[in-house]
């Protein structure tokens, strides 16, 4: 599996041990958001400028934050009304999240040219997407998810490709959306509900793993509701401060992927 994630095990284990017990800023929220930025009123007006005041709220010392920073590609979208009722699911569950829409729409020509609909090349190669594009200063803010109306041929219209899930088989890799951390990319769906379902599912694997409990009938289980279980959104809190964690910790240090990515084990049809 390593080997096929460009041999980045090692690193990620080395760089996200180092961050996980060395903080050197303050941070009484537990989101992973230095106070010194939340009181800083240059760095509030830098987000503004770039997202538009109407959508960056601000920050706030004790609140917990989160930030969504969404980035499109070509005609893909998520609707303004399932943008609203994320906002409104998280912050009903204590966690103040701002969707904010970046406003640089990447041609899809241009896109597919340099990134193609690979996981591996927008999410974690040393030249994908994330690494080049992404501002420096908002990788460890802000959970940025990437919206590409992926595959355009049939059988796998609307899909993704991660070497990871070709390796156990899961649909030849080709799935709905793909997480590593604090980035992740969707394909684009119509429809708002299946919009919402995978927004959240790919957002909140920032902490949680799928759950093969036929109870949860949440996103992460069964999928039958758009929402997550109590003690997911109490999990969710807890780990939020992984936003911080640059080094694409999701595949080398989470349970789920050593539990998800073995042969030996199916794993969820995300």
């Amino acid at each position: 599996m390593l080997r096929s994630i460009g041999g980045l095990g090692v690193t990620m284990v080395g760089s996200a041990s180092a961050y996980r017990h060395d903080r050197t800023y303050e941070d009484h929220s537990d989101d992973g958001i230095p106070v010194e930025l939340k009181r800083s009123e240059a760095f509030h007006d830098r987000l503004a400028d770039l997202f538009g005041s109407e959508s960056f709220e601000g920050l706030k010392p004790g609140r917990m934050d989160f930030l969504v920073d969404a980035r499109y590609v070509g005609d893909a979208t998520v609707d303004d009304a399932v943008k609203r009722y994320l906002e409104e699911l998280f912050r009903d569950n204590g966690i103040y999240m701002q969707w904010v829409d970046h406003p640089d729409r990447m041609d899809e020509r241009q896109f597919l040219a340099e990134y193609g609909n690979d996981a591996h090349s927008i999410l974690w190669s040393k030249r994908g997407f994330y690494a080049r594009e992404v501002e420096s200063y908002l990788k460890d803010i802000a959970l940025q998810l990437v919206v590409v109306p992926g595959r355009r041929e049939p059988p796998y219209e609307g899909r993704i490709y991660s070497e990871l899930d070709d390796i156990v088989g899961l649909n030849n890799g080709w799935l709905n959306g793909v997480n590593t951390g604090n980035r992740a990319v969707m394909g684009h769906r119509e429809s708002r509900r299946e919009q919402a379902r995978l927004s959240l599912h790919e957002i909140a694997h920032l902490v949680l793993c799928h759950d093969d409990d036929p109870t949860n009938s949440g996103v992460m289980g069964v999928q039958e509701e758009v929402d997550l279980t109590p003690a997911e959104w109490s999990q969710f809190r807890d780990g939020l401060d992984g936003v911080r964690d640059t080094t694409g910790y999701d595949i080398a240090l989470r349970r789920c992927s050593w539990e998800e990515y073995t042969p030996s084990r199916p794993t969820c049809c995300e």
